[in-house]
């Protein structure tokens, strides 16, 4: 076996959905690799995420690899939190990932296969930090969403799969985000320092890869040893 025939992605069809550090990171790396890969920055508009597909589908053909890369980010004490609050951070994470996926995945069953890949968070099955209580809930959520996916659709070979970054950049907070501490910032519990967009796009590469052909409905943590720590 080559290293083309095992992770290379030569020729695929990518459409990156989220133009965060981890969504940009992820389309470099795949056009260095000589997929062609595209951003799409939009909305989890209904309509806009059907027409950004539609779009990519009509022209390029197919769409091989799906990334969902929205990430919004928001610590609030839950006494206070408001609803547009809880509302925009459950909107961005996971109303967009539904619309997303339900957008994609007909194209996929068409052409015979495919892979999707989801950005959740390991704040998503163990809280980093307090406050985090939409942004947890809504990548959990996230992650009941790929399982479900992955078993509804592997006959039709398509599989889907989620990365867990851990200390990874992900974009601006909001500025009405609060402050509120947690496990994360406590010495010496990121082991491997901080992480960076690149080292989730390698994860990201490899599980639409054919190397992951048996991967399917799996959780990939990248917290650089926060759950050992």
């Amino acid at each position: 076996m080559t290293l083309e025939r095992i992770f290379g992605v030569t020729d695929r069809k990518i459409l990156v959905i989220g133009a965060t550090p981890i969504g940009e990171a992820t389309a470099a790396l795949f056009n260095e690799l000589g997929a062609t890969a595209e951003i799409a920055d939009v909305a989890p508009d209904e309509q806009v995420i059907a027409d950004a597909v539609a779009d990519f589908v009509a022209r390029h053909g197919r769409i091989d690899v799906m990334v969902y890369a929205v990430t919004r980010i928001g610590t609030y004490a839950l006494p206070t939190m408001s609803l547009d609050q809880w509302d925009q951070v459950q909107d961005a994470n996971l109303r967009g990932a539904f619309l997303a996926m339900r957008a994609v995945i007909p194209a996929m069953q068409q052409q015979g296969g495919g892979a999707i890949v989801a950005v959740s968070t390991m704040g998503s099955v163990h809280p980093v930090l307090k406050g985090n209580g939409a942004y947890g809930a809504s990548k959990a959520g996230l992650n009941g969403l790929v399982r479900a996916a992955a078993l509804d659709h592997a006959d039709d070979g398509i599989r889907v799969n989620a990365v867990l970054p851990g200390a990874v950049p992900v974009g601006d907070p909001p500025a009405d985000m609060e402050r509120l501490g947690g496990p994360a910032t406590q010495p010496g519990r990121l082991m491997l320092g901080m992480g960076r967009a690149e080292d989730v796009a390698s994860a990201i590469v490899y599980l639409a890869s054919p190397a992951a052909r048996f991967v399917t409905g799996q959780m990939l943590a990248l917290d650089g040893g926060f759950l050992i720590s």
